[in-house]
């Protein structure tokens, strides 16, 4: 049986471990052996808890304090890793590594000459030489890089790997759930799904709730309310915008809403694919993502969404207002954005998944020729608009 070692640094609940778990679940499937490190979580279970199959390895591991505790204790996290997965590798054993920060795991691996899968959904990190390391860890270890969208794999270059783009999908749970409800609810609401970082757009979206006083703005942010309610400590929540702590069940905030925003910073987060998005449009929502990056591939302006920088908060208003008062415009968005979020089926992910794993499988042509559905979405449709319109 073949051994996989995963690592992810953060059991919590966003995009990047919920696709993760589908990953680790299609391996188990597979009949693999996954052996799981990560660190152990709170009250809320995060995405890659009690997958079935999976052996876990727990670190203690919090991001908590000023930086500088953060980053310290960042570095004890990677010893306790180095020495885990030293320890469970043996021949034929392969290193899966969930974005760039467990570089512990890679320096293991790459000691005891074992294969090392790279999966980088986003790059966004506070301490630039800390950036900088991490990239050159992974260019330097890896066998195999799994990008989660076109504009990373463009973006970054990896001369000694095999690299493979994955976009994400959606659970089939998900997608069933949606389809039954995608009508229910006032949908009356604005929603935004976001981490709690300046960098997610909060300030944006707390002066758009302000201009937009007679909307109901809901904002779930993956952070515990005692974070919550320190971070906002020194600003003004308008009545109109009411604030969630992390959510197990976000069914109830689609359902309810009418368009889904994403106004982070795209110097920031202009890499990541944004998986609340693609969520989002599984239920028909039309959405406003930033300029550029991962989360505008999933959009073509002025079809099942717009692009606007979340800097120009009158653009965005001015669009929300046009979605939520223009009955023939949001239906046309509502049904382009489900037909989008239909395209990145599951069983494509698995079966590429699977392709990464085995032996001499990477991506054959026939394999290609059964995926090249996916690739059809909208980034490639908005090039057939700008030439159409030149």
């Amino acid at each position: 049986m073949n051994k996989i070692i995963a690592v992810h640094l953060h059991n919590d609940r966003n995009g990047n471990t919920m696709v993760f778990r589908q990953s680790l679940e299609t391996l188990t499937e597979k009949g693999l052996d996954v052996h799981l490190i990560t660190n152990r979580t709170g009250d809320t279970p995060g995405f890659l808890s009690g997958i079935p199959g999976v052996q876990y390895h727990y670190i203690n591991y919090l991001e908590r304090g000023n930086k500088w505790r953060v980053f310290f204790s960042f570095l004890l996290a990677q010893m306790v890793i180095f020495r885990r997965v030293w320890g469970l590798l043996e021949p034929e054993a392969k290193v899966y590594i969930n974005t760039l920060l467990p570089f512990g795991a890679a320096w293991a691996g790459r000691l005891k000459k074992a294969p090392i899968t790279y999966h980088i959904h986003e790059t966004a990190i506070d301490f630039p030489k800390l950036r900088a390391f991490l990239l050159n860890t992974a260019r330097s270890t890896a066998t195999q890089v799994v990008f989660g969208s076109r504009y990373l794999q463009a973006k970054f270059s990896f001369p000694k790997a095999e690299k493979h783009i994955v976009h994400s999908c959606l659970p089939q749970s998900f997608v069933q759930e949606a389809v039954l409800h995608a009508n229910h609810g006032s949908r009356k609401t604005v929603l935004m799904i976001a981490p709690l970082e300046k960098e997610s757009g909060l300030p944006e979206l707390l002066e758009l709730a302000n201009q937009m006083s007679s909307t109901k703005f809901e904002l779930v942010i993956d952070a515990s309310q005692k974070e919550i309610d320190a971070y906002f400590r020194n600003y003004f929540i308008p009545d109109n915008l009411m604030v969630y702590g992390t959510q197990l069940n976000l069914h109830p905030f689609y359902q309810r809403a009418a368009v889904v925003l994403n106004l982070s910073n795209t110097e920031h987060y202009q890499d990541t694919f944004d998986f609340n998005i693609l969520q989002a449009m599984s239920y028909g929502r039309p959405v406003i993502v930033p300029l550029a990056g991962g989360a505008n591939e999933l959009v073509a302006h002025g079809w099942n969404g717009y692009r606007i920088s979340g800097n120009y908060i009158d653009k965005v208003r001015k669009h929300v207002e046009q979605l939520l008062s223009n009955k023939p415009l949001y239906a046309d968005m509502s049904c382009a954005a489900q037909l989008v979020a239909f395209q990145f089926k599951p069983e494509f992910f698995k079966q590429q998944v699977e392709d990464l794993f085995a032996d001499g499988t990477y991506f054959t042509p026939r394999k290609k020729e059964q995926l090249a559905e996916v690739l059809l979405y909208p980034a490639a449709l908005q090039e057939y608009i700008n030439n159409a319109r030149n």
